[in-house]
């Protein structure tokens, strides 16, 4: 029997322990906070794409009985977004973008930016195909795979061209057609979303919208503090054993070192945590900061009470808003707000910005006024009901910056070749947002089967 510890109970660190709890697997899953799911619990953006891995997931660690809640839909309540989301420019325009539907993108395109718009659009899509049949499986489903794969896929011209590397998303939209800077925007807004700048945010990055747009984007009702519950039931149903309020200070071949003392053994050790914080744990840096310049911006969350329809405004503005919407501001000066309203809760809105760790909770107040001014209605209407700040989300997580992304994405190299799934020391694999394949909750559960997959002999 192998015995595998697990530390950090994010999305990737519950589904590897998920995935390797079996009767040949003994899990002990060891996490900092005294429960469940890392940043999951508040408000994180939650757009889901890629939804058939966390089906597999689910399907695979569930039970042999047809009573035993197999499946994703049967855990949690998994609807389509339609729109994915829609996009408000300053000067008043907007782009409500379909789900999986290219025709009805390219409408929706030519519609916002003109004639022609439509096709550019699918041209970076198609891009996108490209790159994700090159990577997905040489790069993205092969847990050791590394810098000379890579180069070994470089042979091909075929996957030279589809990769780009010495090209921006930017370049790739500008070579498609994009010609309107709104539409420009929109591009932008994959790349930041990703953890990338818009400027040097490498043209693999066109991978994004391909699978939002192939796939679909989905949402979970509730959000994803319910997925971390399913996940976490799920691990407890598969014999998963949990030390919360429990901090890993060191991790050795073959051992973890607690915060008290206690050394405990293991055949595997599976680091759900940031690419700098396994670092400091294994002894490979010192300290616990990264310079900012290295990871992806933090976010600003806030959660808003709009007041009841009927007191203030048409019933349209809190009960027709699309689940997503995106606002964006004036020049750089102002951020981009993202701003999430589910249907059945219209009055509950959730807004993020990207910001720096020195924001507070009074600087809230100050983005419920912008979003009030960019929707057009009054800030009194809105109240700061809860505020999760860069800070918060940094002593929840111990990522440097309270970032939302990990590293920052700046090339081709640190958009696929992130931290491997193997690491140099022996029994030592890394899953997460900064591991392979890289940040989202689809590509975080991914890593978690790319971890799985190394472990496949000792599996029943």
């Amino acid at each position: 029997m192998a015995r595998i510890i697990v530390v950090g109970s994010g999305v990737a660190g519950l589904a590897a322990a998920a995935r390797m709890a079996t009767g040949a697997n003994d899990v002990t899953l060891i996490e900092r906070n005294g429960s469940p799911g890392g940043s999951l619990i508040w408000a994180t953006p939650d757009t889901l794409t890629l939804p058939a891995v966390l089906r597999d997931l689910f399907v695979k660690t569930g039970g042999r009985k047809a009573s035993a809640a197999g499946k994703l839909e049967e855990v949690v309540d998994l609807r389509p977004i339609d729109p994915v989301r829609t996009y408000r420019f300053p000067d008043g325009s907007s782009l409500d973008l379909p789900n999986a539907a290219r025709g009805a993108s390219k409408d929706a395109f030519d519609a916002a930016f003109g004639h022609g718009a439509g096709d550019a659009w699918l041209r970076v899509v198609d891009h996108g195909n490209r790159a994700w049949s090159a990577v997905r499986p040489t790069l993205v489903e092969v847990p050791d795979a590394g810098r000379r794969d890579l180069w070994r896929l470089f042979s091909s011209s075929a996957a030279r061209r589809a990769l780009a590397p010495r090209r921006t998303l930017r370049q790739i939209g500008e070579a498609a057609g994009v010609r309107d800077p709104r539409m420009m925007r929109v591009l932008d807004e994959y790349a930041q979303a990703a953890g990338a700048a818009p400027e040097t945010a490498p043209s693999v990055i066109a991978i994004r919208p391909y699978i939002e747009q192939t796939f679909g984007a989905w949402r979970i009702v509730g959000g994803l503090p319910e997925l971390a519950t399913a996940l976490y039931e799920r691990c407890l149903k598969r014999g998963v054993s949990f030390r919360f309020d429990t901090e890993v200070t060191s991790i050795a071949a073959g051992s973890v070192t607690l915060a008290d003392g206690e050394r405990l053994s293991a055949d595997v050790i599976v680091a759900a945590v940031d690419a700098h914080v396994l670092a400091r744990l294994t002894g490979t840096v010192k300290g616990s900061k990264a310079a900012p310049a290295d990871y992806s911006p933090s976010i600003l969350s806030i959660r808003l009470e709009s007041r009841n329809a009927t007191e203030t405004t048409p019933a349209t503005e809190t009960t027709e808003r699309a689940y997503e919407t995106v606002l964006f501001g004036e020049g750089d000066e102002q951020p981009t707000i993202r701003l999430r309203v589910a249907p059945e809760r219209p009055n509950e809105w959730i807004a993020y910005a990207d910001v720096a760790l020195s924001m507070t909770s009074q600087d809230a107040e100050e983005l419920k006024s912008a979003i009030a001014k960019r929707l057009g209605i009054a800030a009194e209407s809105l109240t700061v009901r809860e505020v999760f700040t860069p800070g918060d989300r940094e002593r929840l997580t111990s990522t440097p910056g309270g970032s939302l992304h990990g590293p920052a994405i700046s090339s081709l190299n640190s958009a696929i070749l992130r931290s491997p799934t193997v690491q140099p020391i022996k029994g030592l694999l890394h899953v997460g947002p900064s591991a392979r394949p890289g940040p989202g909750i689809a590509f975080a559960a991914l890593s978690a089967w790319n971890a799985a997959e190394v472990l496949k002999p000792t599996r029943v």
